[in-house]
């Protein structure tokens, strides 16, 4: 007699909750984090149609004509000078700011010049508006070609009279003296 044997079969184990759980907060924690990634995402694709929306904007704008621009000269305004003594004579810059003030000229500035040698006196228009410079030489009886022309926007004056040597040979000097 053989006898059978029967096999034995581990007894049979109840599944457990807590893996069950354990996978559950991985799994809602996988989520949360998919959420986020999408989120994320979701803004970066906004953010990018917004500045292509700008830069499309910006290229398709029409590029605006480009004239030569003429200054406006206010001729009604009285133009704002300095007058600087390049001659080295005591006083001959006051008594050119008194004369210019009387023919309408706001004399801003009475100095002297960064030296004493210059011969002849000249006009510095400041703003690129040659017509200025003119305006300030006609009223003391230099001619056009006296005139220079340095625009820059530091300074905060329509010209500039640099006083020379040859000041006593201008038009407006008897009338200055008296």
């Amino acid at each position: 007699m053989t006898a059978t044997r029967k096999q034995r079969r581990p007894p049979a184990r109840r599944p457990s909750k807590q893996p069950v759980r354990h996978r559950r907060t991985v799994r809602k924690k996988v989520d949360w984090q998919d959420r986020l990634m999408q989120l994320l995402i979701g803004l970066l694709l906004i953010v990018n149609l917004v500045l292509i929306f700008f830069i499309v904007r910006h290229c398709s704008k029409r590029p605006a004509v480009v004239t030569e621009k003429q200054p406006v000269v206010e001729e009604a305004r009285p133009l704002q000078i300095e007058v600087l003594n390049g001659c080295g004579v005591s006083g001959i810059a006051a008594q050119f700011t008194d004369y210019l003030r009387a023919k309408g000229f706001d004399v801003v500035k009475t100095d002297n010049y960064e030296s004493f040698n210059i011969r002849r006196t000249v006009v510095i228009d400041r703003r690129g508006v040659l017509r200025n410079g003119v305006r300030v030489a006609r009223a003391l009886g230099l001619g056009e070609e006296r005139v220079l022309q340095e625009a820059n926007e530091a300074y905060l004056l329509d010209a500039s009279l640099i006083l020379g040597s040859d000041y006593r040979q201008l038009e407006c000097w008897q009338e200055i003296e008296n």
